[in-house]
């Protein structure tokens, strides 16, 4: 256990300095990495691992509003870097910001996994628990890569091939180039990670430690990952394979039970919350929906969902509405803000599951159906999901392609805002069905550096195939790499 902590405070220690550390200087001491213990509870400790801090996924989508009233008369509620996002800013996200904590953090858990894989065959223990440990560091590998390259590079198109990719860490040592490969490099090496992942001797969810890698877990992950390529008879292949599962099960929104509720004043409000509101990660780490565990989590722990999201609910019927969605609950901010919704799951609402559950695998087989022209069996998947989510039974049905696509895609949107809708924008830009296309614009002020400017309003946009799909890096992360770390191209 002492050698463990040399380990736990050296990469405790990097954390601290974002991209500087992961992909610059030299790890610290970790000579103590003697036996395969010691990595099992580096890649044990979860909280390590599970948490997107994200203000992208939060305010850059159609999925959040920001009210120009709203923002005039509370103006403190919203950080600069809430806006800055809000309003897809390119200089400002690079130069004023002083961290990103989705780069930071996914590249503190590469570097984590890095240490494991460079140290697994050279510590005591048998080869079975060495095997599971690569696929679970192989796994985390390709996930963080993943997440990074759907936020930080173009989507992935036979024309961006050739686009920057990432730096590819591989190892834990400085001298490691920062050089971005390109995309294609990029997709090939989180190919060839998952590859490793599935010689797991592990094949189903494990409800105990739902963190680590399962040949179930990897095949809902596919299930995206071939979606978002448009190569939907694979993503229904590996769908299919995620949902052969015998341990993850759909929850029935129907047995949630309420949670605490709280009465502001001035003005009066009242939220009844959900049983979920009150969930820690003692509980909510065993959320029975998930394949693999992720959560996305917003700075300011605010949702704010926009009036064409919350217009897509059966607001009398669709449990998600009543125990997620609430018309008041801005009220937790200010009284100046208690007329806005705000949306949540877990911990206060500030935690939403970010990795594939079996909502989502559903949801990716149905979309695939329905893109290949199989009506029925897309309207059979997705009412597999809705009759876990609805107070009486409410089926949906389409009778065409189109009806389909469209009546999938909202329903996508109903059960994964927040944490989707990013990579759908993206990805709808890129595929062959102009009628999914995304056009978001913002009615907001105008802003100059970090001062926002009330008196004089301003219309935004991000067009359908803009280049800012890609977030800029962020300036500290840049400097660090003393020039081997380029800018996106906008």
């Amino acid at each position: 256990m002492k050698k463990l902590s040399i380990i736990v405070a050296a990469t405790a220690l990097l954390s601290a300095g974002g991209c500087k550390k992961y992909l610059e200087e030299e790890p610290s001491r970790v000579a103590s990495i003697k036996s395969v213990d010691q990595l099992e509870a580096l890649l044990n400790n979860a909280g390590r691992f599970v948490t997107e801090n994200n203000y992208t996924s939060t305010w850059s989508t159609d999925d959040a509003e920001i009210p120009a009233s709203a923002y005039k008369a509370s103006s403190g509620q919203f950080t600069p870097e809430t806006i800055y996002s809000y309003l897809f800013t390119t200089d400002q996200m690079q130069n004023n910001m002083a961290s990103d904590p989705l780069w930071s953090g996914e590249f503190s858990k590469i570097f984590n996994v890095n240490l494991t894989l460079s140290y697994i065959d050279k510590v005591s223990g048998s080869e079975e628990a060495k095997q599971r440990l690569k696929a679970d560091a192989h796994f985390i590998r390709a996930y963080s890569n993943w997440v990074l390259a759907n936020y930080y590079c173009l989507p992935y198109t036979a024309a961006n091939e050739g686009s920057k990719g990432l730096p590819l860490k591989k190892t834990i040592g400085y001298t490691e180039s920062l050089k971005r490969a390109t995309l294609k490099e990029t997709y090939d090496f989180i190919l060839a990670d998952i590859a490793e992942a599935q010689k797991t001797n592990v094949d189903d969810v494990d409800p105990k430690a739902p963190w680590r890698a399962s040949k179930k877990a990897i095949a809902a992950f596919l299930s995206r990952y071939y979606l978002f390529l448009g190569n939907y008879d694979k993503a229904i292949e590996q769908a299919d394979l995620a949902l052969s599962t015998s341990t993850v099960k759909l929850k029935d929104f129907k047995t949630l039970a309420a949670g605490t509720p709280v009465n502001y004043k001035n003005p009066d409000v009242l939220i009844n919350f959900s049983e979920l509101n009150d969930w820690t990660a003692a509980k909510y780490y065993y959320w029975p929906e998930f394949f693999y565990l992720r959560f996305a989590y917003t700075p300011g722990w605010w949702y704010l969902p926009s009036a064409s999201l919350v217009s897509l609910y059966d607001q009398s019927n669709d449990l998600r509405f009543k125990w997620l969605m609430f018309p008041q609950g801005g009220r937790y901010f200010s009284p100046g803000t208690a007329n806005l919704y705000r949306y949540g799951m877990f911990q206060d609402m500030s935690y939403l599951p970010s990795a594939p559950t079996i909502a989502e695998v559903l949801l990716n087989k149905a979309e695939a159906l329905a893109r290949k022209n199989d009506a029925a069996g897309a309207m059979s998947a997705v009412n597999l999901l809705r009759d876990k989510r609805m107070n009486t039974v409410s089926p949906l049905a389409a009778s065409t392609k189109e009806e389909a696509i469209q009546k999938v895609l909202e329903e996508r949107r109903r059960e994964m805002p927040f944490v989707m809708r990013w990579y759908d924008i993206r990805r709808f830009s890129v595929n062959d069905y102009p009628a999914d296309d995304v056009v978001i614009t913002r009615n907001f002020f105008q802003i100059n550096g970090s001062v926002v400017n009330t008196e004089v309003p301003q219309t935004y946009t991000l067009p359908v195939g803009s280049k800012r799909y890609a977030v800029p890096i962020n300036g500290v992360e840049l400097d660090a790499a003393r020039g081997q770390l380029e800018q996106n191209d906008y």
